[in-house]
Parts: C-alpha cells; structure tokens; sequence
C-alpha cells in the first residue's frame, strides 16, 4: 500500500478559509481531464511503467479521458489491465478537501449526504474541512459471484438501528463501495463474473449518476468515474456484460500483448531489476542441480531427469529469463545429468556382477 504523505499545514482547515483560497470544486472527469491536457501538452504519458501500448492503447484511453467516459479494458490475462486502471490515481489532483467525518467525500460547497448537510447547516464557514490523498480516491472490487447489491450500494445497518434510530432515518445505511468513491474512481476487476441482476444496478451510477438505497426516499447524485476489467467474450465462458450496461460505457479499449520482440525485452527489463534477475537465476540453477541430483539416485533415473529437465524449464520461463541464458543453462543441466546417468549405470553394474559371484559361490 502506497504511503500517504502528511497534510500540509498551509491547506485551509474550515470552509470559511477554503472559500477565501480561492479553491475550485470541479468533477472528477474535468479535473481528470484537465491533469491529462497538462501532461500531453508537456509530451509526458498518461502514467509511467506500461510499455508497448504507446500507438495502441494510450491514445484510446487518453480519447476516453478527454472526452469524460467511463472506460472497459477488454484483454486477457497479463496485459497490464489492473495497472493502468489503479494509475489512473496520477491524473487526480494531489490533495481534495471534504467535509470533516463525510463517509461519501462530501464536496464541501455542494455536500449530499445527511451528516454534511447537517454539519454545514449547523457550522456555516466554521464547518471543519478534512483533506484527502489521490491515493484514498481510488476503489476496487473483484467481480466475484456472491457480490450483493449492499456491497456496491449500501444496506440498512442494524448496529445503528439498535442504537435507537428510526428505519426512516438517512443515518442508519451503511454506504457502499461506490457512494464511498464519491467524487474518485471505481474499479470493477472481472466485470462479466458480476450476476447479471447485480449489474443492472449499476445502471443508475452510469446514466443518471445517482444511487437509490432500498426504499429510502434518498438519491445520492455521485461524481465516480467507473473503470471496469473483462475479458473477451470468446476468452471464457464464465458470464458476460449485459447489453444496457454495455451500451452506458462510454470507451471501450482492446489491450493486447507485446507486438515485437524487442518490446517484450523492454517489458521485461521494466518489471525485474538486474540485480533481481541475478539472484531468481542463482535460485533457479540451484533449484535445477537439486532435482537433477534427485532424480539420478531415483529407481528410474532416466524419466526423472527428463521431467525434472522440464520442470526446470518451466520453472525459468516463469521468471521471464532469456532464452539464450536457458538454453546455456539446459546444455549443462544436461551434460551432469549424463554424468550421474553414466555413474548410476557403473554402480548398477557393479551390484550385478557382484550378485552373480555371490549366486556361484
């Protein structure tokens, strides 16, 4: 988890003083909009650390902030779809003050919930500004089966009703993940693991831009920018995106693997450090000598070492070594496997011959 840095003192700690810095209040999508025409102006990316993707899919995305959509990356496994999502943080403005103890980040000039309208009410300018990181603007949910609708919207909460409050009362729901993402980004990993029926409660958030709790008369209007994961349709069979959702996304963008060699080096090199790659390959040849030296003093020597040859193999391709490196590698793997092999066949032998000079005696 990424360190949160201290606030600042110099930002305003009441509303009073947040009006008289001269601060803001913008949506989401603007102030994403806004960071992003900075960096392209400059010619920086969107984000560091994704490579291979700078004719292909960076443009699509930054189309996708520019125009303020809402965004589906569509790819298989390995192709840095949860990476780009979570830094799309980079492009939120560093610090974003909300109404001190809001569960939903209430703006403070246009607060939502019940305990920010109440706290402004009550306080006027003396209502106390709390200031949140880009970081803590960011939230994510695996699409799994038993997802609910209380998990993404919200439920009554018994402890508060217990405590004495009404059934009628704003104060006893329990927010959701997406009404406590307010004015940040939602991710949804594995959207078409979703049940179709929890899916059609996202309707709301994606076009009218407002969640409905129950049968609470309350309709929170929510500034989230959603951001969804899936795979295509023809990659598994496990669910889909039903069609009005589908359609109230407004980009959505194919990721692909590496198109050259040279770009899956760079990839590489990116993900593991020189120093790192030293010491998984010293871990990886030791590993190798180890299963080898087994498998010789195993009964069927023969089959082991092969096997174990495979899964050494194997085993490296995981790290992402060169393949150059492996196959050095494997020449000598395979010259001591011979070794052992031949001394395995001399002592084999010497164990019959003795045998036989024992059955003539």
């Amino acid at each position: 988890m990424t360190d949160i840095p201290p606030v600042p003192s110099s930002l305003p700690t009441t509303l009073g003083a947040l009006r008289a810095s001269g601060w803001v209040s913008r949506p989401v999508k603007e102030e994403m909009r806004r960071n992003a025409v900075e960096r392209i102006t400059k010619g920086l990316p969107l984000f560091e650390g994704v490579l291979g993707y700078e004719d292909t899919v960076m443009p699509q995305l930054e189309n996708a902030v520019l125009a303020g959509h809402d965004v589906v990356f569509l790819g298989e496994r390995g192709q840095a779809k949860t990476r780009m999502i979570r830094s799309l943080t980079g492009l939120l403005d560093e610090w974003m003050p909300i109404v001190s103890g809001s569960e939903i980040n209430d703006d403070p000039y246009n607060p939502v919930s019940r305990h920010a309208l109440d706290l402004v009410a009550e306080k006027g300018d003396d209502t106390p500004i709390h200031w949140v990181h880009n970081s803590q603007r960011f939230g994510e949910k695996l699409a799994t089966p038993d997802t609910s609708i209380a998990d993404l919207i919200g439920e009554v909460d018994p402890i508060k009703v217990a405590e004495g409050r009404y059934l009628s009362d704003e104060l006893t729901l329990h927010y959701g993940l997406v009404p406590r993402t307010n004015r940040g980004i939602f991710a949804i990993n594995e959207l078409p693991d979703l049940a179709e029926r929890i899916q059609v409660g996202l309707l709301n958030v994606l076009e009218e831009r407002d969640v409905q709790i129950r049968g609470y008369k309350v309709r929170l209007p929510l500034d989230v920018m959603l951001v969804a994961s899936a795979n295509p349709e023809d990659y598994t069979n496990r669910g889909r995106i039903i069609t009005p959702l589908k359609d109230r996304v407004g980009s959505q963008i194919r990721t692909h693997y590496p198109r050259s060699c040279g770009k899956k080096r760079d990839r590489r090199a990116s993900e593991t450090s020189p120093c790192e790659c030293r010491f998984l390959w010293s871990a990886s040849s030791q590993r190798s000598r180890i299963l080898l030296v087994q498998a010789a003093i195993s009964t069927n020597a023969a089959v082991s070492a092969c096997a174990c040859l495979l899964q050494t193999m194997k085993f490296s391709v995981l790290q992402r070594f060169d393949v150059r490196f492996e196959l050095v590698n494997l020449m000598s793997l395979l010259a001591s496997a011979t070794c052992l092999l031949w001394q395995q066949v001399q002592v084999a032998k010497s164990k019959s011959k003795l045998s036989k000079t024992d059955a003539k005696r």
